[in-house]
């Protein structure tokens, strides 16, 4: 019997070990993760407030150009201006940064923003945007 406990005692032991492990590399990994918001800015408001920037200037650069787009666009805006609160200065500064490097052209840096924004309200904040579930995008 006292061989029983033993064993059930080191099992206990083990198992506990194990969890502490685990715990401690979920842990570190964390640690690594990248930043919470996008392009590693300071919050949920400056991180809004660069994808309402994104979003007016594609505006601006396409008005007229196709429905689709312009509806896809309003409803970007409506939804980060909402959120932006009074980072707007922030959002587009961070906005001039990713828009700053010669090498890249702009076009090319607003579509991938414009895409990381979407994709961001979609799967953290859970926002579907009619324009593209009514198989428009």
């Amino acid at each position: 019997m006292q061989g029983g406990i033993w064993r059930i005692g080191l099992g206990v032991l083990l198992g506990a070990a194990l969890l502490a492990g685990l715990f401690v590399l979920v842990w570190r990994d964390g640690q690594r993760a990248p930043p919470a918001w996008l392009r590693g800015l300071p919050g949920p408001e400056a991180e809004a407030a660069f994808c309402l920037a994104v979003a007016e200037r594609i505006d601006d650069r396409s008005r007229g150009a196709d429905a689709r787009l312009a509806r896809f666009l309003d409803e970007q805006i409506l939804f980060w201006r909402g959120r932006a609160g009074s980072a707007l200065g922030a959002g587009r500064a961070a906005l001039a940064a990713e828009t700053a490097d010669p090498t890249r052209p702009e076009d090319r840096a607003l579509f991938l923003a414009l895409q990381d924004c979407a994709w961001r309200a979609l799967s953290f904040y859970g926002h579907r945007f009619p324009s593209m579930e009514e198989g428009g995008l």
